[in-house]
């Protein structure tokens, strides 16, 4: 059964369709949702087939975005932060145009200075840095205009996820300040402030902006730890919100007619990346060295794991020697008895099914007013959600893959879960999935590149290897696969036989 958009979405998308044909001008797409319907990207590509460039890329997670015959990506390299376009047709580079910044935000390992992905309007390009703010350029690279915004404050300093989105006449960014973030949107034309509006709680993100029409108006919201929130795009008033929500909102919601699907985790991802510990006479009879009856802090391996969350590099992992200092208050010198190594057992086995580490998958209908929690949340689930990934809404259904290789689908009405099973292709999965001719693509940070088709049971159609990690969400424009690895920037088509 397919979806049956509401008239005015009709009308959105067919006003938008001669705008981005054959573009992709923002993070997951012209619709903010990885949907690509009408391109036929290639099955099968690696290195050697259906190739038709690639190119030595700088460190950066943004994902590529395009626009007519020129690609834009933003890449890092000390204190130079760049913005960097290609000729879409040849993998050329046309341009690179940097901000030099004094200081660099703190960011995790696992993320970088340059993840925001920039936006097109067809006649400018817009980027956001978190250690700078927001900078405008041509299409031939000429800058038109900066704004520099505050040194963002995020969760133990992990860092930007981030990404600016149009809307209308307006920019749109969240600035993450703890306190004082907000939700920022500026003048597409000059960088002049327009609003702000403030969120001094609930302010947790690494999620994007996303935009809808909702009683003929236009609606801007906001995904962060534990509650969404819908504002006005015209003045930033605040119109409604649904709380009760997972901790970690590092995916983007999509929109389909008139829901919202939104999926957040928990703090240390996915409840499954948690293993309780083990008991005390377990502790004691493999670990305890001096044989003095006591759990030392030093006696615990340093790779045994409290949350494993099955990247290729272990990034993102927690040792139990760290989860026991965080949540346990266990020093470096203390000696646990059994009484002691029960009480922090207990609080990391509390953690894990406790709600910072609560995950939820929902369905909101859009309209309503202030707190919609009771009266427009359609369904919610709290399995099968993926920490990093957004959400795909595919006729009736809705896609969502989970590190491992776990591809989940649900009926979109319902909630109801259809399947989840692996896709024979493990790892750690931080890149969106995006849809191109009915063919789901899968990006692992091992560098394989699944393609499943969307239905309702699971058909692998291919696994093609790149060879090199990928964390950026691909693009899909002009029946062109675009994909941003660690090293390499690719472009894949179809060849004619």
């Amino acid at each position: 059964m397919k979806l049956r958009p509401c008239l005015c979405t009709l009308l959105l998308l067919t006003m938008a369709c001669p705008l981005y044909a054959d573009n992709w001008p923002a993070f997951r797409g012209p619709h903010g949702d990885g949907v690509a319907e009408k391109e036929n990207a290639p099955t099968h590509f690696n290195q050697s087939s259906n190739l038709l460039w690639k190119t030595e890329m700088l460190p950066g997670l943004s994902s590529p975005v395009i626009w007519s015959d020129r690609v834009f990506v933003t890449c890092e390299e000390g204190n130079r932060l760049s913005t960097v376009c290609f000729e879409a047709s040849s993998g050329r580079r046309l341009w690179d145009k940097a901000v030099i910044v004094e200081k660099l935000e703190p960011v995790h390992k696992a993320n970088s200075h340059a993840t925001s992905t920039p936006t097109i309007d067809g006649k400018a390009v817009f980027v956001y840095f978190g250690s700078f703010g927001l900078v405008s350029y041509d299409l031939a690279g000429m800058e038109l205009w900066r704004k520099a915004l505050p040194m963002p404050k995020t969760f133990f300093d992990q860092g930007t996820g981030t990404s600016p989105i149009l809307a209308e006449d307006k920019l749109l960014v969240f600035v993450q300040i703890k306190g004082e973030s907000h939700l920022l949107a500026v003048s597409a034309a000059d960088g002049r402030e327009l609003w702000k509006a403030p969120m001094p709680i609930h302010n947790n993100s690494y999620s994007t902006p996303v935009t809808w029409q909702e009683g003929g108006h236009s609606c801007v919201g906001m995904a962060c730890a534990t509650r969404f929130t819908a504002y006005e795009l015209s003045n930033g008033k605040e119109a409604w919100w649904v709380e009760d929500l997972g901790y970690q909102a590092s995916s983007t919601p999509i929109v389909v007619g008139n829901r919202l699907i939104l999926a957040l985790a928990g703090v240390q991802g996915e409840v499954s990346n948690i293993t309780p510990p083990p008991t005390f006479d377990e502790m004691v009879k493999k670990y305890d060295r001096d044989g003095d009856g006591f759990v030392a802090y030093q006696e615990v391996p340093e790779d045994l794991l409290y949350t494993d969350r099955q990247t290729s590099d272990g990034r993102g992992n927690m040792r139990l020697r760290g989860a026991m200092s965080m949540f346990g208050s266990v020093k470096q010198t203390d000696k646990l008895d059994r009484e002691k190594w029960n009480n922090v057992r207990d609080e990391l086995v509390g953690f894990r099914s406790g709600p910072m580490n609560r995950t939820t998958v929902l369905a909101v209908r859009t309209g309503g007013k202030e707190n919609v929690t009771e009266s427009q949340v359609l369904w919610k689930e709290t399995r099968g959600v993926p920490e990093v990934p957004s959400p795909l809404a595919w006729q009736n259904r809705v896609f969502l893959i989970r590190s491992g290789g776990l591809l989940v689908c649900r009926d979109l009405e319902t909630g109801k879960q259809i399947y989840e099973e692996r896709i024979d292709a493990p790892g750690g999965y931080f890149a969106s999935p995006v849809l191109a001719n009915g063919r789901l693509y899968l990006a692992s940070d091992r560098g394989t590149v699944t393609v499943v088709k969307a239905g309702d049971s699971l058909e692998i159609l291919a696994h093609n290897e790149l060879g090199d990690p990928i964390f950026a969400s691909p693009a899909v424009a002009d029946n062109k696969l675009y994909i941003r690895s660690s090293k390499q920037l690719w472009a894949f088509t179809q060849t004619k036989r």
